[in-house]
């Protein structure tokens, strides 16, 4: 299954390499290869959702803070780079922001161009930022202010490698993910969940 948002790039390579065919073999190799390079990175399996608060992203585990029930996650272009709900809830904000493009792994990320999603919970507030990189341009919402969600569902599509943080409820969140660690999107618990079921 190929990801919503990423569909009219893969048509669209595949259409330039079907139009190259009878003239250039080159060329048409060339488009076949990037459309099979875009059908990989745009992929959209189904996941399982798994227990407590759920990875929002595929990827390693950049950075942890229990304290303030802070998770960052950098995606490599070889991850799904669909986003997934870390529990149900409600959308209470979408909001973009424009900005810079440095590379995910940097520390100048923080002024990326990002989307940042609020949710009400039924463990408090959760606020996922999605932050596009250097290969990263665009980052395609699947919801909408007033939308309810459930655990897994798809959020959003971040178009190639990039980084997404979330911020859970320190008081009602024990972090169990760690550094380093290679997280799921919608099935790996990066968080449990304390005195409240999600």
């Amino acid at each position: 299954m190929i990801a919503k948002g990423g569909r009219a790039l893969v048509a669209l390579s595949a259409l330039a390499a079907t139009i190259a065919l009878p003239f250039e073999i080159e060329i048409c190799g060339a488009f076949t290869v990037f459309t099979g390079f875009l059908v990989f990175v745009f992929r959209d399996p189904e996941r399982i959702p798994g227990n407590g608060f759920v990875s929002p992203a595929d990827g390693t585990v950049r950075d942890v803070d229990e304290g303030k029930g802070y998770v960052s996650i950098y995606l490599a272009l070889r991850n799904v780079h669909v986003t997934r709900a870390p529990t149900e809830g409600t959308v209470t904000a979408v909001e973009r922001a424009k900005g810079a493009h440095a590379p995910a792994f940097s520390k100048r990320t923080e002024g990326n161009e990002r989307v940042e999603m609020t949710f009400s919970t039924a463990a408090g507030d959760v606020r996922i930022v999605q932050m596009v990189g250097a290969l990263a341009r665009r980052i395609v919402p699947y919801v909408i202010k007033g939308q309810t969600i459930s655990k897994a569902e798809r959020l959003s599509l971040i178009r190639f490698g990039s980084r997404v943080d979330i911020f859970l409820p320190a008081q009602r969140a024990r972090i169990v993910a760690k550094r380093g660690q290679k997280v799921r999107a919608g099935t790996t618990c990066i968080a449990e969940v304390i005195d409240v079921e999600v």
